[in-house]
């Protein structure tokens, strides 16, 4: 990467990467390419410097023995899809991007859980959700579930309770069997991998599904594989389970018999805001520029798009609190629609490019701190949507 001229192929869906060169102007000329994630290949690598993909890109040997590839950067919390030993072995710099869309999928389960409450007429105050995963992820969804009055319990061995943040620090850290036979509720916050001494790959298998709860419900917005999702087909088939799913094994090809059992699926998109997106962005840029000597200027918020903030309506008081929040947020995040959207995707001829094309065509979503809510300051959730992150 010592010519004049840098080049950087990205996928075609990641955004702000143009905007990130801009700023970079002054201390290098940077050609930006840009490419579809799953059809990258040995031939597009073949003129890259750097090379910026998503989840849905395998780099590895096969993409990039013989490239001029030299800083490899994925725009995701997971790195599953990189086979990092590899890497490291050519001496191939990589950076991920932790935390990027953590508060997104954050709300997202928030949603789910205020939506699944008010479709059963159940109080969330006082149930106990599980936590399997405490990173960036999970402590986002622990702390606004714990906004809710939810008592919240965590499973995550590679933690001790002097590591958790203060505003945690009261949170239990159970065995996963602990969790399970504990929780009402069970959110899955973990990443992917095959290997060391916690593999998380089908972590949650025939037997610990067996250990849910007669009634609980299952949330999986972390990695497919996680859990067996054959396994949960079976366990599902018994009817006292819920789950709602955005993420799958065999994707964009999800098993359509799983997809029918679930109560809500959408196509891998908990984590798809605008902030988290360009968020991804800005991590990975900022890395591959230090990988150059260079310095990425500014902040985020000054290339960040002003788009897509609503003005919402809180139902009148009267309704439970649930209905009156899964009211307010579905504008925000259309859990019905999106579910919707992926069965119809789902009878398409060619399934996969059907669910591509719903990740791909995915409507803008803001975090909730770019939205305004219209609620009297005399309303009991005034407070609760302040600390939600809502303008009021």
């Amino acid at each position: 990467m010592s010519s004049s001229r840098i080049r950087l192929l990205a996928d075609e869906n990641m955004p702000g990467v143009e905007a990130c060169c801009e700023l970079l102007a002054t201390q290098a000329d940077i050609e930006v390419t840009r490419r579809p994630g799953r059809q990258l290949g040995a031939a597009d690598v073949a003129a890259a410097d750097i090379l910026l993909v998503r989840s849905i890109t395998r780099v590895d040997a096969a993409l990039l023995a013989g490239s001029p590839v030299r800083f490899v950067g994925t725009a995701t919390i997971g790195t599953d899809h990189l086979d990092l030993p590899w890497l490291a072995e050519q001496g191939i710099a990589w950076a991920s991007a932790p935390g990027c869309n953590a508060r997104a999928v954050g709300e997202w389960v928030l949603n789910v859980l205020v939506q699944l409450a008010a479709e059963q007429g159940v109080t969330l105050a006082g149930r106990t959700l599980g936590v399997v995963g405490l990173g960036h992820v999970g402590r986002w969804t622990a702390r606004l579930a714990g906004l809710l009055g939810i008592r919240v319990v965590a499973c995550d061995p590679f933690l001790v309770r002097e590591h958790l943040p203060a505003d945690l620090a009261h949170v239990p850290l159970l065995t996963l069997r602990e969790l399970l036979a504990r929780a009402d509720m069970v959110s899955v916050h973990t990443p992917l991998t095959r290997g060391g001494p916690h593999p998380t790959h089908h972590l949650l298998d025939a037997d610990a599904l067996a250990a849910l709860r007669p009634g609980a419900w299952l949330i999986n917005a972390a990695r497919g594989p996680v859990v067996a999702n054959a396994a949960l087909s079976a366990r599902l088939a018994r009817g006292d389970l819920t789950a709602v799913l955005d993420v799958w094994e065999g994707e964009p090809e999800p098993d359509t018999g799983l997809l029918a059992r679930v109560r809500h699926g959408s196509p891998h998109i908990a984590g798809h805001s605008l902030e988290g997106k360009w968020r991804g962005t800005w991590q990975i840029m900022a890395a591959a520029a230090a990988a150059l000597d260079l310095t990425l200027p500014g902040e985020l918020a000054e290339i960040l798009p002003e788009e897509g903030g609503l003005t919402l309506e809180l139902p009148a008081a009267g309704a439970s609190t649930e209905s009156r929040l899964a009211a307010l947020l579905t504008p925000v995040i259309d859990l019905a629609g999106d579910d919707r959207r992926l069965r119809m995707a789902q009878q398409e001829p060619k399934r996969g490019e059907a669910f591509d094309h719903l990740r791909k065509s995915y409507p803008i979503r803001r975090e909730f701190p770019a939205h305004h809510v219209r609620v009297g300051s005399d309303d009991a959730l005034h407070s609760l949507l302040v600390a939600l992150g809502f303008g009021c």
